[in-house]
């Protein structure tokens, strides 16, 4: 389709009809700087879709619209619907995420920033590859993993960070390692220069070198009269800077977000981008979308209430479309096992009128929905766990439970193999020898007791402190006790050295001792866990599951059921974020993102006797909630 055939296809909109005031304003006024702050419900992509068809109506050429978002899902959604508005996604227009639009550029462009023409996007694994070799040389004793190393190189290159500064400021348990880290930053650089590679940071790192530049960089801004750009609340600071040059000589970007949903600083994202963007464009405009549609009025009066706590944002008050609803429930449960019943009975009396799917179970973490996945499976709820592994699937989990799965029944091969692999020192031949050793002994007293295995002496090192592990398991009778005598002797270390997310690992195997009082013994303890693989293929995959997600995989969806779990001191607001005010202050939007998921029903639960901490303190966002906004449950 071409130039006028689109036109002709815009000028049939009438986007009076179909946009709200709020709406319709950006679309027909948002020239310049302009901050559209887009509250949760309230049809962000909506704006953007018809932003971009009204330019083109006007007769802006399309090659010099580009539109920005964050996933390639995002991206996909946003040009089917402009396809299905036109008939065809317009010739020339630059729309996707913003590494698919860096690797447009960068293309026609790579001789400015030294690249070959041809060069190849390795994908995490390859980069990995390239990594382990480098890293085998420089940390011998692999005191921190591939892994890791990769997970801290991208977030220095997302963040503008130095490697050095980074760790120093958010990973001071690898401060000893930094020069060598640095070390290995140079190779790993030096070796994808050689090979004419680049990897997805690069992508953007390298765009943005592009852009800095004054000949390229001006005839790229020049170019681009119009940018759009998606989620800007999630922007690093590298793209940031990238949308900064981009705009330096038209200035016509309109960036569309909400500070209240900015909840990725782990991945490098920061709120400061958009709370900022009327410093950095002093002339800017600012438009608001507050119009819900959504959630109930009860439910936004709370999720208004809740995020007016937080002191650095921009204060708007979300409105429903909706005339009314039910109030909030915010429910107290004397521990753990007291909400989980709460939640399965409450369940099982809501599906009696709704389907599975129109229920949402929300954590801050992933540990805190082990005991309701449990009791789901015994009743044979369908459920799926957002974006992830359901928890007793989870590596770590599993880790730690081979342990006692080998201590019941000496046999077990693959549990064997899984913890021996854990073990320093102990490589394929001495994995061979020991569990054929441990099959002709089938007696676990017999196999700790024994030494006539002929191992190496690195081998027979790191054989002889897992019997020591072992040995502990029967000396210990308290599940929890036993699974920190995994933890202490080396497991915790182990994650440390080969996960950034080492303490939201370490969490969750907290998680698995708080729901182990339910057992009375590591048999049971061991019978019970395995049972929820069993569950699982018992449970034929249906239509309509309930979900399960933590509230970070949850963003952009919605259900007609919620509930938050686990509102508790020390578990929400996350501990690690306790004694930090920018910290508190996204772990409050992090609650607000829940809250805002439901559509006409949100159950808040909290619980007060804690066998982790033994807090009997609320959650102080349970405490801000004002009691004109909520009813107020029991559960013992």
């Amino acid at each position: 389709m071409n130039t006028r055939q689109h036109l002709e296809s815009i000028s049939g909109i009438e986007y009076d009809r179909v946009l709200n005031v709020e709406q319709l304003k950006v679309v027909k006024d948002a020239e310049g700087p302009c901050l559209v702050l887009a509250g949760a419900g309230s049809g962000k992509t909506r704006v953007l879709i018809y932003r971009t068809m009204y330019l083109l109506q006007q007769g802006v050429p399309p090659s010099s619209i580009c539109l920005l978002t964050f996933t390639n899902k995002a991206a996909r959604e946003m040009t089917t619907r402009i396809e299905k508005h036109l008939g065809s996604v317009p010739e020339g227009l630059i729309a996707g995420t913003f590494h698919h639009v860096a690797n447009l550029f960068l293309r026609r462009y790579s001789h400015f920033v030294s690249l070959p023409a041809n060069y190849v996007i390795i994908d995490r694994e390859d980069s990995l590859s390239i990594l382990r070799t480098i890293s085998k040389t420089v940390f011998p004793e692999k005191e921190i993993s591939p892994e890791v190393i990769q997970e801290l190189l991208g977030l220095s290159a997302n963040t503008s960070e130095t490697l050095k500064n980074l760790i120093t400021t958010r990973y001071q348990h690898f401060s000893s390692l930094i020069a060598r880290m640095e070390t290995i930053q140079d190779a790993y650089n030096k070796r994808k220069r050689e090979l004419g590679v680049v990897d997805y940071d690069d992508l953007l790192s390298f765009w943005l070198k592009l852009l800095s530049m004054q000949v390229p960089g001006e005839k790229i801004s020049k170019k681009l009269l119009y940018i759009l750009v998606d989620e800007y609340q999630d922007t690093s600071r590298v793209q940031a800077l990238i949308l900064y040059q981009l705009a330096r000589v038209n200035k016509n970007i309109v960036v569309v977000g909400d500070d209240a949903q900015s909840i990725y600083s782990f991945r490098g994202a920061t709120v400061q981008n958009i709370l900022e963007f009327p410093k950095i464009y002093p002339d800017a405009k600012i438009f608001y979308l507050q119009t819900n549609y959504r959630s109930t009025p009860d439910i936004l009066n709370l999720a208004n209430s809740v995020i007016s706590h937080n002191r650095y944002q921009f204060p708007k008050i979300l409105k429903s479309i909706k005339t009314s609803g039910v109030k909030p429930v915010v429910v107290e449960c004397y521990d753990k096992h007291s909400e989980c019943a709460f939640v399965i009975k409450r369940i099982k009396e809501l599906l009696k009128e709704v389907k599975p799917s129109d229920i949402g179970i929300l954590f801050r973490s992933r540990y805190q929905s082990a005991e309701i996945e449990i009791e789901l499976n015994k009743l044979k709820i369908p459920y799926v766990v957002r974006g992830g592994l359901r928890f007793f699937e989870m590596a770590h989990i599993k880790d730690i439970i081979a342990f006692f799965r080998v201590y019941q029944n000496p046999k077990d091969t693959l549990s064997w193999v899984r913890i021996l692999n854990l073990t320093s020192g102990i490589g394929k031949s001495s994995i061979d020898k020991i569990i054929n050793f441990a099959n002709e002994k089938g007696n676990i007293d017999e196999i700790l007791g024994a030494n006539e295995i002929k191992l190496f002496a690195s081998a027979r090192k790191g054989w002889e402190h897992l019997k020591g592990i072992l040995k502990g398991l029967k000396e210990e009778q308290k599940i929890s006790g036993q699974i920190d005598i995994v933890m202490n002797t080396f497991y915790k270390a182990y994650l440390e050295a080969r996960y950034l997310d080492a303490a939201q690992r370490i969490a969750d195997i907290e998680g698995l001792k708080e729901i182990s009082v339910a057992w009375k013994n590591a048999e049971e303890f061991v019978s019970q866990t395995s049972l929820q693989e069993h569950f699982r293929g018992e449970i034929k995959q249906q239509d309509n599951p309930l979900i399960l997600s933590t509230i970070h995989q949850a963003k952009g969806l919605e259900w007609k059921i919620v509930f938050v779990i686990g509102v508790c001191a020390y578990h929400f607001p996350h501990n690690l974020s306790c004694n930090d005010f920018s910290g508190i202050e996204e772990e409050r939007r992090i609650f607000y993102v829940a809250i805002t998921r439901a559509k006409e029903d949100l159950y808040i639960t909290h619980y007060l006797s804690d066998p982790r901490n033994f807090s009997y303190r609320k959650s102080i966002f349970i405490q801000e909630i004002s009691d004109n906004c909520v009813e107020q449950w029991k559960f013992d």
